[in-house]
């Protein structure tokens, strides 16, 4: 579609050759994020080409003055990628993945793997990803447990996982980006300045419009444990017992409403069975499943939530802090001894995993003032309509939010809350 006409100042308008869709359909779809906190409705939605299409969509709203927003699979929960008479950039467009290339390392042959790499459109889904790696045995060496999630959405926010203890986060695994600048640029980076930027920073210095990924060797089939406490203390101790000492490859820890309380469980996969002898855990079960069973595990859950209608159709306030270690026990008590089933609502989870925080590398990615990084999560469902259930929620939210920065942590969703933005100079 071509455009023309000078813009404001009488710079021209860029030349666009992507879709712009104005049907109610998709600005309807395009109103609202997973979080369906917020309803605000773009006047148009843009799908591109290429990402050349991006970065002169980026540089025509600058000369009209129309708000520009990108998205991907809408996932963010807070109205991150909703606009109010602008445009959004559907990057789920843009979602082709390469070929995965090995090249050799500098050392002697024979003696290392080679390095493996992929290069993928910002819009592909992590589903696409594993679909190409994983029959050649490889793989990113942190997913995110949500496979339906974007590769640059991901990039963009950090990335953290259950590999995340051995590895860093997602943006920690990266190779080179494509990314489109504030002042509309396409820039290839790979170190320093812009790929810094980046990373980790929800979108404030730029949109990613393609990435080389790091793979990984991963075994064909994994042993699975389920280490079950019935209490917080030895369930965080046993959490730093295993980054101090990595023995798993995975691991993510969970609270589970049992009845008349809380109780919790470490979900941990490693290629070979792990010594568990010197962990605290009351009860323990394993299991084999294939690479690919364990990297689906969500999908039963997901699929699930969409056919109840609560996936799609709830609101999903949700609070992802990043907790100091030495501060992780008493806030998690706290709030886990006020929590109850209908203040998470139907479907929602409380995540809990440690990282050491040097592993997360990115210089700008969210985390704790303290050697360890505690992932706190609190995944709340509000059920459609209940506007009483959402604002409790969302006051629960922001209180742990809070907290989390007031004690030297950190707002995953809103690493920026606080502070002052300072956008990358171009």
């Amino acid at each position: 579609m071509a455009t023309h006409g000078p813009g404001q100042g009488g710079e021209a308008v860029p030349r666009l050759v992507g879709q712009l869709h104005t049907d109610a359909a998709l600005l309807d779809a395009a109103s609202v994020d997973f979080g369906r906190q917020t309803v605000r409705r773009p006047r148009a939605v843009f799908e591109p080409a290429h990402a050349a299409d991006v970065a002169a969509m980026v540089r025509r709203g600058r000369a009209t003055g129309v708000p520009v927003v990108v998205r991907g699979a809408g996932h963010t929960v807070d109205a991150q990628t909703l606009t109010a008479g602008g445009v959004v950039i559907s990057l789920t467009a843009l979602a082709s993945v390469g070929s995965v290339i090995s090249e050799p390392t500098s050392a002697a042959a024979g003696s290392a793997p080679p390095v493996s790499s992929v290069r993928v459109e910002a819009g592909a889904r992590w589903r696409d990803v594993v679909a190409v790696t994983l029959p050649l045995g490889l793989a990113p060496p942190v997913l995110p447990d949500y496979l339906d999630l974007t590769v640059g959405g991901t990039i963009a926010a950090g990335g953290v996982g259950g590999a995340s203890h051995r590895h860093g986060s997602v943006a920690d695994n990266v190779i080179a980006l494509d990314v489109v600048t504030p002042a509309g640029d396409l820039v290839t980076c790979s170190a320093g300045g812009l790929f810094d930027a980046v990373r980790g920073t929800q979108g404030a210095h730029g949109i990613i419009t393609a990435a080389t990924l790091t793979l990984h060797p991963v075994a064909a089939a994994v042993v699975r444990h389920r280490l079950a406490y019935p209490s917080l203390g030895p369930f965080l101790d046993d959490q730093h017992r295993l980054i101090a000492a990595p023995r798993f490859d995975h691991f993510v820890g969970q609270a589970l409403w049992a009845g008349q309380g809380w109780s919790f469980v470490i979900d941990a996969a490693a290629a070979d069975p792990a010594p568990l002898d010197d962990l605290a855990a009351a009860e323990v079960t394993t299991e084999k499943v294939s690479a690919a069973e364990f990297v689906h595990r969500l999908d039963p859950l997901v699929d699930q939530a969409r056919a109840t209608g609560s996936w799609q159709g709830d609101a999903h306030p949700r609070a992802n802090v990043f907790l100091p270690g030495r501060h992780a026990a008493g806030v998690i008590g706290a709030v886990v001894r006020e929590l109850t089933p209908a203040d998470l609502g139907p479907g929602g989870s409380v995540l809990i995993y440690a990282i050491p925080t040097a592993r997360l590398a990115a210089p700008r990615m969210p985390k704790a003032d303290d050697p360890v990084t505690v992932v706190f999560g609190v995944q709340r469902t509000a059920p459609a309509g209940d506007r009483v259930a959402l604002a409790r929620m969302r006051r629960a939210n922001a209180a742990l939010q809070v907290t989390a920065r007031r004690l030297g942590g950190a707002s995953y969703s809103h690493p920026a809350a606080g502070r002052r933005v300072r956008r990358y100079p171009v």
